[in-house]
């Protein structure tokens, strides 16, 4: 399988694994994704990722969670395990000034890419 963005053949699956992997921009891959299919997900990925490090610098680095600070910034990090590989799914939920949930994210694995 090649990868979409760097057109490189991506690295095979292990046993436990059924992804592919591109050892130059890391980007993973199903077996039998189509390359749009690899970008969508890339595109989600890479914004919870995005708004992950946003959340963590402005804790000061801190992955601790403080309920009064989720408050004033209007935004909660939430995660939990992966079904696929057990790594970790992230997500952001947007709260209200009261701290009522308004919309959320799809969880995104941080090992394998994962959506859900």
């Amino acid at each position: 399988m090649e990868c979409p963005d760097c057109g490189l053949s991506m690295l095979e699956p292990g046993a436990q694994s059924n992804r592919h992997w591109c050892y130059r921009c890391g980007r993973v891959a199903a077996t039998g994704e189509t390359a749009d299919d690899i970008t969508i997900r890339e595109r989600g990925r890479q914004e919870a990722f995005g708004l992950l490090d946003y959340a963590l610098a402005l804790r000061g680095g801190c992955r601790s969670r403080r309920p009064m600070e989720d408050l004033h910034m209007g935004q909660l990090i939430e995660t939990r395990g992966c079904g696929r590989c057990g790594g970790t799914m992230y997500r952001t939920v947007e709260t209200d000034e009261r701290g009522n949930p308004t919309q959320e994210s799809q969880f995104v694995c941080s090992a394998c890419g994962h959506v859900e």
